[in-house]
């Protein structure tokens, strides 16, 4: 049952998160700790989505902005190194609560029309320290779901642009990520099991959604995009409501 529930469950989220431009690590948190174990989550979800980054980047090839991939490049490493280092030593709390409510005060651009690059205030550079960021966030708490996604939209790119791009940033984050879990003892046969079988069904996944995203418009991709930042960040408060109320009454 444990193996249907991830396999199911990885497939449909995979599907979505090709139509949202990602965020599947933050459905897939509550997934792999119910079938699996909430000690597992991140160097699971880690490996599984490497996979499934690296069966998008085959799929949106051509439309990948490698100057923006060379712009993350060093930074990606850098920061996902240095969170996973703090991973089992600072509590996460704090951060997934202020990421979720940046999340959910995405919906502003919601009403917004879409940017033409060449009137985008983001340049090209400006994902260097954005990336360090992001990653270095991701490798903390295991994932930070589609938060990346609105500096993309803001930089004006198209709905295929921007998976190629964030999935070849996200390979070079969960190698990275991967090694160092592995350096640091929390790669085991169980997790390697799992993480792989996950990663299987998000690439059958990928190819499901990238065929319904061929038939979707830019303007309701980014109404997608926007809509899956707004309900993670409500996701991710809702998953720290004990720690919420917590610092409330206190």
């Amino acid at each position: 049952m444990t193996y249907i529930l991830l396999i199911l469950g990885s497939f449909f989220i995979f599907i979505l998160s090709t139509l949202s431009g990602g965020g599947a690590s933050l459905i897939l948190m509550p997934l792999i700790a119910f079938t699996v174990g909430v000690k597992s989550v991140a160097p699971i979800m880690t490996l599984g989505i490497a996979f499934s980054s690296s069966s998008r980047v085959f799929l949106f090839f051509k439309d990948i902005d490698w100057k923006l991939f060379y712009w993350m490049f060093p930074s990606t490493i850098v920061g996902s190194y240095l969170g996973a280092r703090l991973f089992a030593s600072m509590s996460s709390d704090y951060l997934q609560v202020i990421i979720g409510l940046f999340l959910i005060f995405t919906i502003f651009q919601f009403f917004q029309k879409p940017k033409e690059k060449n009137v985008s205030f983001l340049k090209a550079w400006h994902f260097m320290p954005i990336g360090f960021v992001i990653s270095f966030l991701s490798g903390l708490i295991g994932g930070v779901g589609p938060l990346m996604n609105s500096a993309y939209l803001n930089y004006g790119m198209s709905k295929e642009a921007l998976i190629g791009t964030r999935s070849a940033n996200a390979v070079l984050l969960h190698i990275t990520k991967i090694l160092s879990y592995a350096y640091f003892g929390y790669v085991t046969g169980d997790v390697l099991k799992f993480g792989i079988l996950l990663g299987a069904s998000a690439i059958v996944g990928n190819i499901v959604g990238k065929r319904v995203l061929s038939s979707i418009s830019e303007l309701f991709f980014r109404k997608i995009v926007i809509a899956t930042m707004v309900i993670s960040g409500f996701l991710m408060l809702y998953k720290h409501k004990d720690f919420i109320v917590e610092l409330l009454v206190n």
